[in-house]
């Protein structure tokens, strides 16, 4: 491998670097059962600042919440600057109560939260000086389920999963085995892909959203993984992908499938509109123009993105 090439691929850095195996107890966007995508907006004059309070945050609550959550805190690379994102992946919705125990009892969260951070030369403060009030925001996703036979018998088919999350895992989506598939904690690259469904067509537009994360996962096995969820507890009819690289090679080569792969290209003369409601492609199926994509890459210590 030639030193660009190996530039390439370590320019950006997965949130895990060890081997995911079904013992590891790391939750991610493959296994978990809901999802809580929590997003803020630094201040750019405390950005570092900013950077070192969520690595320090998101390190301790995965040790204290190991088994029950994984939390991955990611940065925008193509999108907004300064604008980080946390993943919180957990089996069920009760789960959440465990961070309300950690926050109102563990002396180090307490620490970690309150201590001052910020110089006193610039005023002095902690967490709360560093992000642009009103900024966070959150949205719940949930593994799509319904649309293919492994939802049938959730927890009984090739992963032998029990069932004990909230839905079928987005890993049942794919029909890979696990050493095909990449999760939030093993990606260098995220695309968070949302596009807002038409109510009269919301069958179509999530048959065709599926079908295409699966042509995906199909022809770039090990490469690039694609989920779909549901938004839950959040706006109607939102659906959201994610699309786990390893670089942006990775994209390219997705892109390249509507050029060169017979199985991706069919999708764009299927007919995803029955005739009895008009007929036609999956363009119909979307409110123009609400697919929008944010490209993340998980944080690490060291100088920002952007600038």
């Amino acid at each position: 491998m030639t030193d660009a090439a190996s530039g390439a691929r370590s320019a950006f850095l997965p949130a895990h670097s060890g081997p995911l195996g079904s013992d590891s107890g790391l939750l991610h966007t493959g296994n978990a059962g809901f999802i809580i995508h929590r997003a803020g907006q630094l201040n750019h004059a405390f950005r570092a600042q900013g950077r070192e309070f969520a690595t320090d945050l998101v390190g301790h609550l995965n040790k204290v919440m190991e088994g029950i959550a994984t939390i991955v805190v990611h940065e925008e690379i193509l999108g907004t600057a300064d604008r980080l994102h946390w993943l919180i992946h957990m089996k069920q919705p009760n789960d959440y109560s465990r961070f309300l125990e950690v926050a109102d009892h563990d002396r180090s969260f307490k620490e970690i939260t309150e201590a001052d951070r910020i110089a006193a030369a610039e005023g002095a403060g902690n967490w709360e000086r560093m992000f642009v009030e009103g900024s966070f925001k959150e949205r719940v996703y949930v593994p799509q389920h319904g649309l293919d036979e492994h939802d049938d018998d959730h927890g009984h088919d090739d992963h032998h999963e029990a069932s004990d999350t909230f839905v079928p895992p987005a890993r049942h989506q794919t029909g890979l085995p696990d050493d095909q598939m990449r999760s939030s904690v093993d990606s260098g690259l995220t695309i968070l892909r949302t596009a807002q469904t038409a109510f009269k067509f919301r069958t179509e537009a999530r048959e065709f959203a599926f079908a295409w994360a699966r042509e995906v996962n199909r022809a770039l096995a090990g490469e690039a993984t694609v989920y779909l969820y549901e938004e839950t507890f959040g706006q109607q009819d939102r659906i959201h992908w994610m699309i786990h690289l390893e670089s942006f090679d990775t994209y390219r080569k997705l892109v390249e499938l509507s050029r060169h792969d017979a199985g991706y290209q069919a999708l764009s003369d299927r007919q995803f509109v029955p005739d009895y409601k008009g007929g036609g492609g999956w363009e119909q199926t979307f409110v123009s123009p609400t697919i929008q994509d944010v490209v993340l890459t998980p944080l690490h210590a060291g100088s920002p993105s952007w600038f």
